[in-house]
């Protein structure tokens, strides 16, 4: 093999003959290695939502288009929406769960929101709730890490036991209900509504995971199976019938012009002495 060097062909040497078969080799498998990073791309993992398995614990999503779920809690009506996700830029979510409480006919629903934090891993950070009665916004504190309110535990967060998650809430809607004690509210349905949030809260909690989606295989196409490569015997093709002509040992002749008429023979004159 020559090379061009300086205007002169000469020999490669071994850092070039090195460098010339790299080179090719890349080329050759530049689209294997496209594919690769692609597939690669393809599998990632992050926190989810089950929104079947927490509609179905709640009665099904048969309200509002299929967006929310109603059912009874301590003698009143109430009614869960799905849950809002927001994707946090290192991986985690923060959910918000809009509950209202149904009053009748007449009267106008009060609102409630519940509001949890993950990390990418699936810890619950953080979590909070509000309810709002009359144009009145009741929030509970923020809590994070074991209970501790945000303000004395800033920078901690909560593990990801269901123990932990259990003590989380607890102190949530404990700081919620004393709030709403201190309102003056006594219609029962109102009285409940920090219980029945925190009812979605221990729904709601189980059905947050981590989902590892695994690399999609891209399909290839296998070859058409035949006997000479599979071994086995095969029917011989069929020559088309519009093509068929004359064996390979005859000779084929054509001829122009119109067949002579056998009509028109005379029959041959006797001949003379």
């Amino acid at each position: 093999m020559l090379v061009r060097y300086g205007g002169e062909m000469t020999h490669p040497t071994p850092k070039l003959k090195i460098l010339f078969l790299a080179a090719l080799w890349v080329r050759m498998n530049l689209r294997s290695l496209v594919l690769f990073l692609i597939t690669a791309s393809a599998a990632h993992a992050g926190v989810e939502v089950d929104m079947d398995a927490l509609g179905k614990s709640l009665g099904g999503w048969k309200k509002e288009k299929g967006k929310a779920a109603e059912y009874k809690f301590s003698e009143s009506e109430y009614r869960s929406y799905k849950p809002e996700i927001s994707r946090s830029p290192d991986g985690g979510i923060f959910l918000s769960m809009r509950v209202d409480h149904i009053r009748g006919m007449f009267s106008s629903d009060d609102h409630a929101s519940l509001e949890m934090s993950f990390s990418p891993d699936g810890t619950l950070l953080s979590a909070q709730a509000y309810i709002s009665i009359q144009e009145r916004r009741i929030s509970s504190d923020m809590f994070r890490s074991g209970g501790k309110s945000a303000a004395s535990a800033v920078g901690q967060v909560v593990g990801g036991s269901a123990v932990q998650a259990a003590k989380l809430g607890s102190d949530v809607f404990a700081s919620l209900a004393g709030k709403i004690l201190r309102e003056n509210v006594t219609e029962p349905g109102r009285v409940a509504f920090p219980a029945a949030l925190r009812h979605n809260y221990n729904l709601l909690y189980p059905c947050v995971h981590v989902v590892k989606d695994p690399p999609k295989a891209l399909p290839v196409e296998e070859p058409t199976a035949t006997a000479a490569t599979t071994g086995a015997p095969g029917k011989p093709a069929e020559p088309d019938p519009a093509k068929k002509g004359a064996p390979e040992t005859m000779i084929e002749v054509h001829t122009f012009g119109e067949a002579p008429k056998e009509g028109g023979k005379k029959s041959p004159e006797p001949a003379k002495p």
